[in-house]
C-alpha cells in the first residue's frame, strides 16, 4: 500500500505532466536557429533567471534567519536544504576560479552572445533605488508578457506560504530546457567558437544541479513543508501547475517575438 508521501508525489506528477509536456515540446525551440535568435531569447529569458533567485531567497527568508540579531527558527533539515541550494545558485564555482551567482553567469553569457543586458540591468537599478516592482518594470520598458510572468512569481512570494513557494520553485523552473536546446547551443558554439562557452557552462551546471542535487532537495522541501497535510498538498500541486502554466505563456510570447525577427 503506497504511503501518503508516495500518493502525494504521484498526484503532483500527474497534475503537472500536461504543462511539462507543453514546455518540453514547445514550438519555441525549433525557432532558435541562429546566434541572433538565441540573443533575443536570452534578453527575455533573463527575467526568469532573475526571479528564480527571488523565489529561492523568499524560501531562505522563511526557513532560516537572515537578519540580526540572529534568532533560531528550528527548521532543522529544511534550513540545511535551502542553504545548500542557495550556495549553488547564489555563489557557484566558476571554471576559471572564483564564484558567482547563476544570474551573474547568465549576464556574462549574454555579453558573449551579443545580447543586450541594458533593459534587465536598468530594471534592477530602479529596484535598488527603491522603486516598486511594477514601476520598475514599467519604467524599464519590460514587455507585458514578461511583466506578467514576473508578477505571477511575486504573487506567489507575497501571498503564498513556504510550501507553495517551494513547489513553484521546485517544479516550475529551470530544469525545463530540453536536450534540443542544449544541442542548439553546442552547434552554435562550434560555429562561433568562444561565443557560447559561458552559456554552455551555465547549462551544464543546471543539468548537474537541478537535475540531480537541487531537484531532489526541492522535492524533499515540498514534502517536509506539506507535512502530510492534504490541504497543503493540494495547494502545493496548484502552485506547481500555475508556475508551469505561467512559463508556457512566457514561452508563447518569446516565440511570437522571435518569429517576426527571423522573417524580417
Amino acid at each position: 500500500m503506497p504511503t501518503s508521501s508516495e500518493t502525494f508525489q504521484k498526484a503532483l506528477t500527474q497534475a503537472i505532466e500536461p504543462a511539462r509536456r507543453q514546455l518540453l515540446q514547445h514550438r519555441l525551440y525549433p525557432k532558435l536557429k541562429s546566434l541572433n535568435d538565441l540573443a533575443r531569447f536570452m534578453e527575455m529569458h533573463v527575467f526568469a533567471v532573475w526571479d528564480f533567485m527571488s523565489l529561492l531567497k523568499a524560501l531562505q527568508v522563511r526557513l532560516t534567519c537572515v537578519s540580526t540579531p540572529w534568532i533560531p527558527k528550528n527548521y532543522g533539515e529544511l534550513g540545511r536544504l535551502v542553504n545548500e541550494i542557495v550556495l549553488g545558485e547564489e555563489s557557484d564555482s566558476l571554471p576559471e576560479g572564483g564564484a558567482a551567482s547563476h544570474y551573474e553567469l547568465y549576464l556574462k553569457a549574454m555579453d558573449e552572445v551579443g545580447a543586450d543586458t541594458q533593459k534587465v540591468q536598468g530594471f534592477l537599478q530602479l529596484l535598488a533605488s527603491g522603486e516598486t516592482l511594477q514601476k520598475s518594470l514599467d519604467a524599464a520598458g519590460v514587455a507585458p508578457a514578461i511583466q506578467e510572468f514576473v508578477l505571477h512569481t511575486f504573487s506567489v512570494i507575497e501571498s503564498g506560504s513556504a510550501h507553495e513557494i517551494a513547489s513553484a520553485f521546485t517544479f516550475g523552473r529551470e530544469d525545463l530546457i530540453p536536450d534540443m536546446f542544449t544541442q542548439l547551443v553546442l552547434r552554435l558554439d562550434e560555429q562561433f567558437p568562444g561565443r557560447l562557452s559561458t552559456l554552455r557552462y551555465y547549462l551544464d551546471r543546471h543539468i548537474q544541479l537541478d537535475g540531480d542535487e537541487h531537484g531532489e532537495m526541492g522535492r524533499r522541501m515540498v514534502e517536509l513543508l506539506c507535512q502530510n497535510c492534504e490541504q497543503k498538498q493540494k495547494q502545493a500541486v496548484q502552485s506547481a501547475v500555475l508556475a508551469l502554466q505561467a512559463r508556457v505563456a512566457l514561452w508563447d510570447a518569446i516565440a511570437d517575438q522571435i518569429e517576426p525577427l527571423r522573417e524580417a
